[in-house]
Formats: C-alpha cells, structure tokens, sequence
C-alpha cells in the first residue's frame, strides 16, 4: 500500500545529479608508444550532487559506474570502490567523488550499480530501512531493478546521451557528462515498515554544463597533511588525487579558530571536507570557501540549553567535547549512546568545546562521505 502525506504516500522532490567532468589528456603524453589517432586517453572527474530533498536523510551506496560501448566492448570503470552518501546534504552542491581514465570514443551506454537498501529520514525524524525496488525507464516505464541477492547489489543501465544516446570522450578537449537520478519523482511505498519499504527512482543523462552553470558549490572529502597555520594551507588526499588546499579566505568570525580544527583533524586522521567554487583539477589546487571535519562515533553527556554540549567518542579510545549550540543542525533523536554523524567547523577557546555545524543520528557504524 501506497503511503499518502501522513506516512501512507511519500515523495522525494530531489535530483540527484553525478556529474562526470571529462578532463582530456594531450594524445602523445605519458610514457609508452604515442596511441594512434582517436585512441588515446582522458581523465574523468566524478561529482554527485542534489537539488532539494524533503527528506532529511537519503542514505544510498554507489558501488560503480562504469561508460560501455556495447559495439565494441570497450568499457571505461569510472567508479570502482563503493561511496555511501547522505544524499540530502548535497543541495546545491557537487561532491567530488573519483578521478578515473578513460579511453576516448563513444559511449553509447552508462551502467551504475546500487546498494539496494536505503536510509530515510523525513522531517519529523522518523526514519525508515527501505529497498531500491524499481526505475522509471527513458520509455516512462516502471521496471524493476536487476539485484543480486547475494550483494545486495543492483543494476540499472541507461543510454548514453539525450541527443544520439552517445557519451563522447575526445582527445584533448574537455567533455562534460551529468547523470540525473531524478528524485523528484522519488516515490516511497510502505515508509516505516522495514520488510516492505519501496523505492522507485528515475535516472536520466543530464547536462553537466547546466549543472555548473546553477551556481553550485564544489566540495571534495579526504584526509589532510602538511598543515601550516600560518600559511593557512595543507594538502588534502582523496583517493588517488592530491590536492593543494589555501584556506586564507574563510572568514575567521564565521569559523573559530579553524587552524586548531585542521590540526586536530591531521592529529587524529579525521575526513575533512572542503567546499570551494571550483576545483582546479589541472593544477591540483582549491581555494577553500568553508571547511568541515567529519567524524563518526557514539555519544554521551548530551546537555540542550543552556550549555549545548556532547561527547563524541570514536577510534575505540578517542573523544571530543562539542558543542552542538545553534544554529548547529540537529537531525534524529541526539541522546547518550547514539551513532552520529558531525561535522565540525570551528573551535571555541573559552569553552574548550569543537563547534558542530551539523549533527546526523544514523544507524551503528554507518559513516557517510560527505
């Protein structure tokens, strides 16, 4: 049975986009044999973003994605590892997530696979397991997910591109892909019951250049190194790409103390996620507009007003003091013993507490990436 407004029907007015930036390398570089015309390489920088969501937790797992010419044979892995996301916090904004090779050509399919249990939360903090059970094809068909129910993973391919339903990765050109998982018509059956909860998503290509011309926010999650305060500078590592982050322009009053946060994030190998608008993969280079550090972890001495403050501990034997005061963000039920999400944004000398930007009550050991 379908859930109507109070909880017998819900809908997700969300789009989800992956946007995959294709950086395209010179045809004789490298070491090797130079390719033949028409062969050589480009490099593919995967982004996830999302519009609106009414949810205030969509929690997914992509496991791969991979661009297929179905003629040829030649498929093109842009996402080997799996990333699980808190969907919803991506508003206006695109998560970096891989930087993969391609060789250049036609695509004429997209394959992406999916963890098919999924985490909602909507706004009155009632939360849900549900299950990808269903896409609504290019066709406007209904079709079920192809899932392994050994994995747990599903399968859903979609054409290439809108116009000759190709991907096309030339050579020494920039070429731009976006993937839309369309969730505004995002629909959920059975929310609340965990045996029968349902998911029906729509995903489309998109345009990345619309994408990035709608004033979204890069942001890109690693761990740091080579911190100097001074210079207001570190080195950032995600994944296989190294970046070379300036953080000089974040205004001190709307983040304390934040060399004090980056060297406790260095210290206790923390993820720390930088927001910037553009990410200079060509120089390998960011100039940070806002920096959050992220870690997972059970809580106790949860204290509202007048004192707003928390214990986090995590890595078995480590532990902050926070303060999740507002506008701090606060979604779920934030009691002793729960696993939470935060991320931090500053640190308070008098208090001696680290500022929480945001706080996600989610189920044990889950820890989202961005």
């Amino acid at each position: 049975m379908l859930l109507n407004n109070n909880k017998k029907h819900s809908q997700v007015r969300s789009c989800i986009v992956l946007l995959l930036f294709l950086f395209v390398l010179s045809c004789g570089s490298g070491k090797g044999p130079n390719p033949q015309p028409g062969s050589g390489n480009g490099k593919v920088a995967l982004f996830i973003t999302d519009n609106i969501s009414f949810y205030k937790q969509v929690v997914a797992t992509i496991t791969g994605i991979r661009l297929v010419n179905s003629g040829t044979g030649v498929v093109c892995e842009v996402l080997g590892k799996p990333v699980t996301l808190d969907i919803s916090n991506l508003t206006n904004m695109a998560q970096y997530v891989n930087l993969a090779q391609c060789p250049a050509g036609k695509y004429n399919r997209v394959d992406i696979d999916i963890r098919q249990s999924v985490h909602l939360m909507d706004q009155l903090d009632a939360t849900s397991e549900c299950a990808f059970t269903s896409f609504i094809h290019e066709s406007g068909e209904r079709r079920s997910l192809a899932c392994d129910r050994d994995t747990g993973i599903c399968t859903l391919s979609i054409r290439g591109g809108l116009r000759d339903g190709s991907v096309i990765v030339q050579e020494d050109r920039y070429n731009d892909l976006g993937i839309d998982f369309d969730l505004k018509n995002f629909t959920v059956a059975d929310f609340g019951d965990p045996t029968a909860c349902s998911v029906t998503m729509t995903v489309l290509t998109a345009s990345a250049a619309d994408m990035n011309s709608s004033g979204r926010a890069h942001s890109v999650t690693g761990f740091i190194s080579d911190i100097d305060v001074t210079a207001e500078t570190f080195v950032l590592s995600a994944g296989t790409t190294s970046l070379a982050v300036e953080y000089s322009g974040i205004n001190p009053a709307l983040q304390k103390n934040i060399g004090t946060l980056l060297q406790k994030a260095q210290a206790d190998e923390l993820m720390v996620n930088v927001l910037t608008g553009n990410i200079d993969l060509a120089t390998r280079s960011i100039s940070a507009n806002r920096i959050f550090v992220k870690a997972a972890g059970t809580v106790s001495g949860v204290t509202d007003q007048p004192v707003w403050s928390f214990v986090l501990n995590y890595q078995t034997v480590k532990t902050i003091v926070g303060s999740h005061k507002p506008p701090a963000v606060v979604a779920g039920s934030f009691l002793d013993g729960a696993w939470v999400n935060v991320k931090f944004d500053g640190y308070d000398e008098t208090t001696l507490e680290f500022l929480a930007a945001s706080v996600e009550v989610m189920p044990v050991d889950m820890v989202i990436a961005d």
